[in-house]
């Protein structure tokens, strides 16, 4: 009964589960906010540290030798934290969706600590990885960690993971409400209140912790001047060049793992080592190329380089991104995106305004509106790209621009079959994926919203073809919590609580997923 009460938390009008669903979120946003601003802190550091020995040891041969040793130190001890927990390797984000979808089940303590180093030391030896994806697994695993510590239940656990989610997103890029929207259009397929409320509360909370650490300034201070609404159009054509960029980013870094995958039967250590040595002989010809992306944005900030600065820069982070992310090396794509993004409006810009002639500040009204277009095209989050951006660079005015060319950037590579990056790098961590036996007492219950078009609208609860290891419980509909009986049919916008044994709950979400949202 106390396990039943727990899974059944949210559909109970109990004031105390309000209650205490505050108190979870506010130790969410504490302790999120705090392990990924003292993470930010510690790469910000490592990548000042990082371009000081360049610096120094440039013309010196034996430090250079030195240097060059203590990268493969470094990969080893990165490639030996990977595999104490191979799950902290790559991004961190597609992991957390596993997660969620019941494909295995995590060590908290062990990818915070092999996370949190691993990532620190990549960055201290330069790969071009951002801190993003990363900050989003050490959010969500210092969620579970007080999941634990609180027992609550697995359904409760699964959306403390997700906000904590979303308030790492807050504290790396100091934008709460991007945060939000990050967990939802990623992590839900449904728009569960109750995760949009712990939510909101964690965000804030982490978001002002990370301000604490970091001020409040916007990471962009780029002066933009709006597009003349007579050259509008051309943003239809920015919208399709992003679409296609964010096509071949996310085909290069899948690619780009296949061929790793060759070379499986290499020792992991020795790959790191290769991975963090050849960065080091970039880092000697294009250090700017080198880091999460901050010295390219910094260059765009000072003023646009020539084209074929940009165009360099723009080739060589894409190729070096691909070749580190690909090793399974810890860290993120997800600023990489944006600065990518960036160097791609920065060209675009130039050639627009040297053709018409007109202002080059607009070049930085571009460089917003592509860098949101890119996330959007690769992670396919449109809106949170759009809130994101604006949020990161402090700026509300051409919305419009940025809605425009974000929906067909979105559009263009999921109409070529494109997968969303996060979900394709998640199929090929499932391929690997080892069983975890769960305890088979536990139960989830999953939240769907019945989208407008699905074809079982009409038809009878009691009829749904759910797996047999899956109970309807109840419909919220139109804010009233009904039990569903046999004359009960599906509506539009039914909020349809599932019940799930956790053992089965991968499969069963799966099958359900598929049967209200794809066509």
């Amino acid at each position: 009964m106390k396990m039943m009460k727990k899974t059944y938390g949210p559909l109970l009008k109990d004031s105390r589960y309000t209650i205490r669903l505050v108190i979870e979120a506010i130790l969410i946003g504490i302790a999120s906010g705090l392990v990924v601003s003292l993470y930010r802190y510690a790469l910000s550091n490592s990548e000042n540290i990082f371009f000081s020995i360049l610096s120094s040891i440039k013309g010196d041969l034996l430090l250079t030798i030195l240097w060059f040793i203590i990268l493969a130190i470094l990969g080893v001890i990165t490639a030996t934290l990977m595999k104490w927990e191979p799950i902290s390797k790559g991004s961190g984000i597609p992991q957390v969706i596993g997660e969620l979808k019941g494909y295995y089940e995590t060590s908290w303590w062990k990818v915070l600590i092999s996370k949190f180093i691993g990532g620190t030391l990549a960055i201290l030896a330069g790969l071009p990885l951002g801190r993003e994806g990363p900050s989003v697994q050490l959010g969500a695993m210092a969620a579970k960690g007080v999941s634990k510590k609180l027992k609550t239940s697995k359904t409760d656990e699964n959306r403390l993971i997700i906000c904590g989610s979303g308030a790492g997103i807050a504290a790396t890029f100091n934008a709460p409400i991007a945060g939000v929207l990050f967990t939802i259009e990623t992590f839900s397929k449904s728009f569960d209140k109750s995760i949009v409320f712990v939510g909101l509360i964690a965000v804030v909370i982490s978001d002002f912790i990370a301000k604490c650490f970091f001020g409040q300034s916007p990471l962009f201070t780029f002066t933009p001047i709006n597009i003349p609404l007579n050259y509008y159009w051309i943003l239809i054509i920015l919208g399709v060049i992003m679409g296609i960029a964010g096509y071949i980013y996310n085909t290069g870094l899948i690619k780009s793992a296949e061929f790793w995958d060759k070379f499986d039967k290499v020792p992991l250590e020795l790959r790191f080592a290769i991975t963090f040595i050849i960065t080091g002989i970039v880092g000697f010809f294009l250090p700017d190329t080198l880091g999460g992306g901050h010295k390219m944005m910094y260059l765009l900030e000072v003023s646009i380089p020539p084209l074929s600065v940009l165009i360099t820069l723009l080739i060589v982070k894409y190729l070096l991104l691909a070749f580190c992310f690909g090793s399974g090396t810890p860290g993120g794509i997800f600023y990489p995106v944006l600065v990518i993004g960036a160097y791609i409006g920065a060209i675009f810009s130039i050639i627009i305004t040297s053709i018409f002639g007109l202002d080059p500040l607009i070049a930085y009204q571009i460089i917003f509106i592509a860098m949101a277009a890119m996330l959007a095209s690769s992670v396919r989050t449109p809106i949170t790209a759009i809130i994101l951006v604006s949020e990161m660079g402090g700026i509300s005015t051409s919305l419009v621009g940025i809605v425009i060319v974000t929906l067909l950037a979105y559009t263009i590579p999921t109409l070529l079959g494109n997968k969303g990056i996060y979900e394709a790098i998640l199929d090929r961590i499932l391929k690997d994926k080892k069983t975890i036996n769960l305890d088979e007492s536990k139960s989830i219950l999953g939240e769907y919203i019945i989208p407008l078009d699905c074809e079982y609208i009409g038809e009878k609860v009691w009829d749904l073809p759910l797996p047999q290891t899956a109970l309807v419980v109840s419909i919220v509909r139109d804010g009233d919590t009904l039990i569903p009986d046999e004359e009960m049919v599906i509506k539009q916008m039914d909020e349809v609580f599932i019940i799930m044994n956790c053992k089965t709950y991968n499969e069963d979400n799966q099958l359900i997923e598929e049967m209200l949202y794809e066509k």
